[in-house]
């Protein structure tokens, strides 16, 4: 009970940070402390980390909001949900594609007087290809669903988190934002934006009590590359990582208030050494993992 003032102060977060992150039975009471008894919502959540986030929330007792498309899909995870941790998931079915679909969402809940503390900015998709292989709708859709809801839903659900002095936002970018990258390039350039927006409010946030965290995975084993075109086994296996390993990253990482977020050790170091190599290597790299086959 002590520990949450703390929590909930941003300034003190990242002071204690730095001695957070090396003893991991702390980082994880830091965590439990700032989820409990909150709401969280979260994009996304019919599969991959959005799912696997869904779950791990409700292990730390804070009550999701699961949005996603494929409402069968939904409930079954409340289901989950409520067989092991007894919490009760909101479930709406919602493509936040549609015109409006954030703001709608936000007076729903507003309506079902449901008060949303936590945000996790997951949905999203990409596709693997060369620009023009693509199509100008998809590309429209990736753009709107990536970019322009996330911003929405933010600058919706922040300002009652800013009277409630407590509160966090959680955007899952990607280590694509790190640089351009061929044949993911429009991707690549949404998650750059996600990234560049996350820790600018990161900024803005400072001394709230809000914390705002950018996720930045590589490889994740998820339907994601299957919808973005990619094969198996594009990613070499040793960077792959699990949806759970990046849910409890991205989650830990909220309650500490940390920036922005690679999601392993040598996602870091690649994060450090692509800031400072010439650009075209930088490209020349990514598009050595990207490529197709038939370019």
């Amino acid at each position: 009970m002590l520990i949450q003032p703390l929590v909930n102060d941003s300034d003190k977060a990242v002071v204690l940070n730095s001695y957070v992150v090396n003893f991991p039975e702390l980082q994880f009471f830091f965590s439990m402390a700032f989820f409990d008894k909150k709401t969280a919502l979260v994009t996304g959540a019919s599969s991959g980390i959005g799912r696997r986030m869904s779950l791990d929330l409700a292990a730390r007792g804070c009550k999701p909001i699961l949005v996603a498309r494929r409402k069968d899909r939904l409930t079954e995870l409340a289901s989950e949900i409520k067989e092991t941790t007894e919490i009760d998931a909101v479930v709406i079915e919602k493509d936040l594609n549609e015109p409006g679909a954030a703001a709608w969402l936000f007076s729903r809940l507003k309506e079902d007087g449901i008060d949303t503390d936590i945000l996790i900015n997951n949905a999203g998709f990409g596709f693997k290809g060369r620009f023009l292989k693509g199509d100008a709708a998809t590309y429209r859709s990736m753009t709107d669903l990536n970019v322009s809801v996330l911003t929405e839903l933010s600058y919706f659900f922040l300002p009652d988190m800013l009277s409630r002095k407590q509160g966090g936002i959680l955007n899952v970018a990607s280590m694509a934002a790190m640089a351009p990258v061929p044949y993911f390039a429009v991707y690549a350039a949404t998650k750059s934006y996600v990234s560049s927006f996350g820790c600018a409010l990161w900024h803005e946030m400072k001394g709230t009590g809000v914390h705002i965290s950018t996720l930045c995975p590589g490889p994740v084993r998820t339907e994601f590359f299957k919808v973005a075109g990619a094969k198996e086994g594009d990613a070499p296996e040793r960077t792959v990582q699990t949806a759970e390993e990046v849910s409890k990253i991205g989650l830990d990482a909220l309650a500490t208030n940390k920036m922005l977020v690679p999601t392993s050790n040598s996602l870091r170091i690649l994060s450090k050494v692509s800031s400072v190599i010439p650009l075209k290597t930088n490209m020349k790299v990514a598009a050595s993992f990207m490529k197709e086959s038939d370019s």
